[in-house]
């Protein structure tokens, strides 16, 4: 399982002020999720796709 895998590092991932609060949602499905949700259409954002390859890196090394 990826670690980095979650809705709020995923570029379709936005977070929305409104009059009753925060509204976290999914720009390509349309609907309310959180931070922490994961869902198998996840697109990491550049700066996770860095971390990842980075860290990919490090294992490859040992």
């Amino acid at each position: 399982m990826n670690r980095f895998h979650a809705c709020a590092t995923c570029i379709h991932y936005r977070i929305e002020k409104r009059a009753d609060g925060l509204y976290t949602y999914c720009r390509r499905l349309g609907y309310a999720t959180k931070p922490n949700y994961r869902f198998s259409c996840w697109t990491p954002k550049p700066n996770v796709r860095r971390l990842m390859e980075k860290e990919a890196g490090k294992d490859e090394d040992h």
